[in-house]
């Protein structure tokens, strides 16, 4: 399944002078947070899954896969809630695709399609990126809002969770 879905997002990747990299999973990682009034959690997915497409010097494509299921905040009550919450039997994957980069020597600028709980949205993130001849790492943090995904927020004592949750990126990439 998840060699099906790396198909998947290659199939927009222009093969011809390509060189492809692949996601470090033991390096990368995606992590995100929540509120509430009463307190605050976090969960983070070591098990993440993408290439990064390289033409001539120049990166064109990032894909990364993320299974809801293999977020991990260290409450098991909490990412049960969780799953529930998302839907992830019905939607069991995260997805980005990009269609837009342009970089520097340290800042990178990506635009792209986040598929969240079933709902495709446009994402426009900034971050750093690191490149080096075997190593190409891109971190970033952004907000994204439950109620653009559609998620219905639970409530603790009849008050609703935080609508904006943040996410930290953290991705290393090496050729393959």
């Amino acid at each position: 399944m998840k060699k099906t879905l790396l198909f998947t997002l290659l199939i927009s990747f222009n093969l011809c002078s390509q060189e492809l990299w692949t996601i470090d999973p033991n390096n990368s990682s995606i992590k995100y947070s929540g509120n509430h009034y009463l307190h605050n959690w976090n969960a983070q997915n070591n098990k993440i899954s993408g290439l990064l497409n390289m033409e001539d010097i120049s990166i064109k494509n990032i894909g990364v896969i993320a299974k809801v299921k293999d977020f991990n905040s260290g409450n098991s009550s909490l990412d049960s809630n969780a799953m529930r919450v998302v839907e992830a039997l019905k939607y069991p994957n995260i997805i980005f695709r990009s269609s837009y980069i342009e970089y520097n020597n340290e800042r990178i600028y990506i635009e792209g399609f986040l598929e969240f709980h079933g709902i495709k949205k446009n994402l426009k993130v900034e971050g750093k990126i690191e490149n080096t001849k075997d190593l190409i790492k891109i971190d970033t943090r952004f907000i994204i809002k439950l109620s653009d995904f559609e998620i219905k927020r639970p409530s603790l004592l009849l008050r609703k969770v935080e609508n904006e949750i943040s996410i930290e990126i953290n991705l290393s990439f090496y050729p393959t």
